[in-house]
């Protein structure tokens, strides 16, 4: 599991980590938790959700998380303060009628159980829904232009009903992308953007695409490994894959025991200070 840095202050890596998972600060673009190739956790606590509601960066990481992940859900911790209850009810009413997933958690601790369990789904293969068959297109003409611009990032089915009401047909809607689109609620520069060049752009032929687009390319990176370096120097390093494995160990190794990043050299904790250690 990918946590963000930013997140390192909380309690819930600690907890995770102590449920045996194997969590990996870093630095990450969108999100606070990534637990799986397709699923991505933003938490806001009491005072985050406030502030993000009040400049509108909420909506923003909300785009970017759903352009991002295929799952994405927003974790509201505890009860909001320094924004009134009907100002934040009404902007996760709006989230979740753009197509996010809202959960309500009490505390930290809940936060950490409720990531516990996302993560364990997120492993399954197999889908938990069964399948009656082939998707069908739908039939009417309508539906087909909801399902059109539903398929731009940040567009949720919602948001393409509300469009169409609006403008009265797709073609009204390219020719009024982007600039005219701002006007319309729910609608800021990154989704009138996107509606503008799924609308409105040159065909690009699949031979000649990017596979990410405006993405760069991740760079192959080795294997990380964790050293569990004793007391005794002149004794022969243990070497882990998993991180909660490396710390079970060194906490179990004796006083001056480190826990080593093997990937950077970097000494993460020594056994003899139990706080240095935390949750990496």
């Amino acid at each position: 599991m990918l946590v963000d840095y930013r997140e390192r202050g909380s309690a819930i890596p600690h907890a995770l980590v102590a449920a045996g998972l194997d969590v990996r600060l870093t630095d990450l673009p969108v999100g606070d938790y990534v637990l799986g190739p397709g699923l991505a956790v933003e938490r806001k606590g009491p005072h985050d959700l406030g502030a993000s509601i009040r400049d509108g960066r909420i909506f923003d990481q909300a785009v970017r998380l759903q352009s991002a992940f295929p799952q994405a859900v927003l974790m509201v911790e505890g009860e909001p303060r320094g924004i009134a209850e009907d100002a934040w009810r009404g902007a996760v009413c709006r989230l979740v009628e753009d197509g996010f997933t809202v959960l309500h958690s009490l505390d930290a601790e809940d936060s950490a159980a409720w990531i516990v369990r996302l993560a364990k789904r997120a492993r399954r293969v197999a889908p938990t829904v069964r399948s009656e068959g082939p998707r069908r297109a739908p039939r009417h003409p309508s539906a087909q232009a909801e399902v059109m611009l539903s398929v731009v990032p940040g567009i949720s089915p919602t948001m393409a009903r509300s469009l169409l009401a609006a403008y009265g047909s797709v073609a009204a809607i390219a020719a009024a992308a982007p600039a005219g689109l701002l006007r319309h609620p729910g609608i800021g520069p990154v989704r009138a953007a996107r509606l503008a060049e799924a609308l409105s752009g040159g065909y690009v032929d699949a031979v000649d695409r990017e596979p990410e687009p405006g993405r760069p390319a991740r760079a192959e990176r080795p294997p990380r490994r964790w050293i569990v370096a004793g007391p005794d120097r002149s004794a022969e390093p243990e070497s882990f894959d998993r991180r909660a494995v490396a710390l079970r160990a060194v906490r179990s190794a004796g006083d001056g025991a480190q826990l080593i990043d093997g990937l950077t050299g970097e000494i993460i904790g020594v056994s003899s200070h139990p706080d240095a250690l935390g949750p990496w």
